[in-house]
């Protein structure tokens, strides 16, 4: 990146409109999307004590930032809600206008700073009229400057808290009875603080990548281990995957008492998916086939080259945000398994033993050398 000061100046205007100003995210990408973040705090004000504060936050924020590249600054827009109780305060000591400084702290996290950046950042604070009944609304526009990043992965801004240094002031221009005055502002527990979220790509990457696959699904009561590999070849946000699986077996109790083995092959189709704000989304077919059946470890009792789920299972496997193509890492799903078909005098129990919705899926993929 090409220095603090320039990622204090991007998120100068994020900041602000969290304090009641003007708001920019430190991101860029060839294309934007809207984004909204909306944030509650308390604000210690004289002879008020703590009162709310609400701010909402719109900009459109690029999803993607290349490195090396140099990205335009994008716009924000902020508007703020100071309640009714809080003017009423001011307009008591004959203010009709407010403005000021506000003093905002953020993190932002990217590949470079994997532990966050602290920043605090103080802008002006529009000059805004105060109503003589109702609460009012604080306006704000900025802009990031260009910024550059030097590491792929995932990035983001997350806004904390505020002081606000404010001078309410009468209609001759003069200071109100209360002075200039510092608020505290403390953003109440519990709320998603991230402004924007965006992938920092490098192009001159090879766009596949090649993992080994580890984990486990259930079919109803079965746990069956898998192992096997999946490939993704990514296209801007879009990923085409190539996911196989090993045989397995699965063990399960038929009609509630037999203890029963099955051997279980997936045959997968190539499939789609997205690699979008750091989740890893794949979506392939896959097909079941149950080659033997055999109760208490050796009694063959079903299956066959025919035996197979009649449909292919729509298998959608998603990571949680933050996942990093380098290094790999979770992901899961759940999918229906439709009924068997073909495998002997017993499928109709054994099908109803296996086949069924909500089967739930967890992979570990781990890089290939």
């Amino acid at each position: 990146m090409r220095n603090r000061n320039a990622i204090a100046a991007a998120l100068a205007a994020a900041l602000a409109a969290a304090g009641l100003a003007g708001a920019a995210p430190a991101t860029a990408a060839p294309a934007a999307a809207p984004a909204a973040l909306g944030l509650d705090y308390h604000c210690t004000f004289p002879l008020l004590g703590p009162q709310p504060v609400h701010v909402d936050l719109t900009a459109d924020v690029p999803g993607r930032v290349s490195v090396g590249e140099s990205m335009p600054g994008i716009v924000v827009d902020s508007v703020s809600a100071v309640n009714a109780e809080s003017a009423r305060g001011l307009t008591a000591l004959y203010a009709t206008t407010l403005e000021g400084h506000a003093l905002a702290d953020a993190t932002l996290t990217v590949p470079e700073m994997p532990d966050g950046l602290a920043v605090a950042v103080d802008s002006v604070l529009e000059k805004t009229p105060i109503p003589a009944t109702g609460g009012f609304t604080v306006k704000g526009r900025g802009t990031a400057p260009d910024l550059t990043f030097t590491q792929a992965g995932p990035g983001k801004i997350s806004v904390g808290d505020l002081v606000l240094t404010l001078t309410p002031r009468t209609d001759d221009g003069g200071e109100s009875g209360l002075g200039t005055f510092e608020s505290e502002c403390a953003q109440d527990p519990g709320q998603n603080n991230v402004l924007a979220s965006f992938d920092i790509v490098d192009e001159n990457e090879p766009a596949g990548h090649g993992y080994a696959l580890k984990g486990s699904t259930t079919l109803k009561t079965a746990n069956v281990p898998l192992t096997g590999a999946l490939t993704t070849e990514t296209n801007g946000q879009d990923v085409t995957a190539g996911l196989t699986l090993d045989p397995s077996k699965a063990q399960f109790q038929l009609l509630g008492f037999l203890p029963t083995t099955a051997d279980v092959a997936f045959a997968a189709q190539s499939g789609t998916g997205t690699y979008k704000d750091g989740v890893l989304t794949t979506s392939s077919k896959v097909t079941a086939t149950f080659p033997a059946f055999n109760v208490f470890g050796a009694i063959p009792i079903g299956g066959g080259d025919t035996c197979r789920a009649s449909a292919p299972s729509d298998l959608t496997l998603a990571s949680a945000p933050g996942f990093d193509p380098g290094t790999g890492g979770d992901l899961k799903g759940a999918y229906t398994l439709a009924p068997l078909a073909d495998c002997g005098l017993l499928t109709g129990a054994l099908s109803s033993a296996l086949a069924g919705p909500g089967n739930a899926v967890t992979v570990t993929l781990t890089p290939k050398n």
